[in-house]
């Protein structure tokens, strides 16, 4: 009974924690940051489920969200996924994880292609005829591990690269997470602290011109070596906590709510909500509310998908998740998910 009632106690504190404060302290800094790539819900459940991750236990592609629910993932697996993002654009994330003796350790690529592009100058604006093909692309190892039966932390290390032309940007994050089990009815709590890292800067052979530095002096060089400065921008350092509760369960049906309170470097700070029915584990019903409170107009929105597991044998099950995304004037951007654990 006593901890029961401290298990309440404690949600009730978190819930209070996870509403916004008036949204007094709310940053409003949109496209402040470089690679805002990272931002992308990288899985379809994630993405249905309105982005509210952190204390969700899942597979290799959680590690996004939470690198400590790696620990808490089975003993495998590998999960692809492919977006038809903004204006063309496609977005594709592998990830894959498995159990040592040691320690949980994960792979993670994310890579976002923006398609080919038509080159165009001051002095030709409808193009030269040359094309050129931007991506985003971010490469992370994680590792977490069990620190009791009940409490997990992880750490992801990534590279990550922007690149435009002939010029690109490269940094290093990390990812930093806690994930808590209270032993009832499956709730946990999670903490998450995502992309702490170095700023990035464009640097390319476009940016070096020959100059002369005083025209109006002859004899001197007139084709000294310079570059153009171009701004320093910092990562989209993200802090995400939350909870995540079956609040009904049988033998054959589950529920899972979930609450995240997220708050960015880039952008106001908002609430994001989901949930999941799950049937016999085979069949899932997913929604969510993506950044509720967000003072960014039409940045939040309602999100819906579904999902279907298949046991391939005893110890190997695949899965396909789909999800369905309304972001307004930008349109309603696909994703689904395939995966495998063992």
């Amino acid at each position: 009974m006593k901890n029961n009632v401290s298990t309440y106690a404690a949600m009730g504190v978190l819930l209070a924690s996870l509403i916004p404060a008036g949204n007094a302290m709310a940053q409003n800094k949109v496209a402040t940051t470089a690679a805002p790539f990272l931002s992308i819900a990288s899985d379809a459940r994630a993405a249905a489920m309105g982005g509210a991750q952190v204390a969700l236990k899942g597979g290799p592609n959680t590690v996004h969200w939470n690198p400590a629910s790696l620990s808490r993932f089975g003993s495998g697996g590998v999960d692809f996924v492919r977006a038809n993002w903004f204006v063309e654009s496609q977005f594709h994330s592998v990830s894959a994880g498995f159990e040592t003796p040691v320690a949980h350790i994960g792979i993670s690529v994310l890579v976002l292609d923006y398609g080919e592009m038509e080159v165009t100058t001051i002095s030709n604006p409808e193009g030269t005829g040359e094309l050129f093909n931007p991506k985003d692309m971010s490469i992370g190892i994680t590792l977490a591990r069990n620190v009791t039966n009940r409490f997990s932390a992880g750490a992801t290390m990534k590279y990550v690269q922007q690149k435009i032309w002939s010029e690109k940007a490269t940094g290093i994050g990390m990812d930093l997470g806690v994930l808590y089990d209270a032993g009832f009815r499956n709730l946990h709590i999670g903490m998450s602290m995502s992309n702490f890292g170095s700023d990035m800067t464009l640097s390319g052979k476009d940016l070096r011109r020959a100059i002369d530095i005083d025209p109006n002096i002859e004899g001197n060089n007139p084709r000294l070596g310079a570059a153009l400065e171009v701004s320093e921008w910092p990562l989209p350092l993200t802090f995400r906590v939350g909870i995540a509760i079956d609040p009904w369960a049988t033998e054959t049906q589950r529920v899972t709510l979930t609450v995240d309170a997220v708050h960015p470097n880039d952008n106001s700070e908002s609430v994001s909500f989901g949930g999941e029915y799950a049937f016999r584990n085979f069949f899932f019903i997913r929604g969510g509310y993506r950044q509720a409170f967000s003072d960014v107009i039409d940045d939040g929105g309602l999100t819906g998908g579904f999902g279907i597991a298949y046991r391939l044998s005893t110890n190997v099950s695949a899965h396909f998740d789909y999800v369905f995304q309304d972001y307004g004037d930008l349109g309603t951007p696909q994703m689904w998910t395939l995966g495998v654990t063992f």
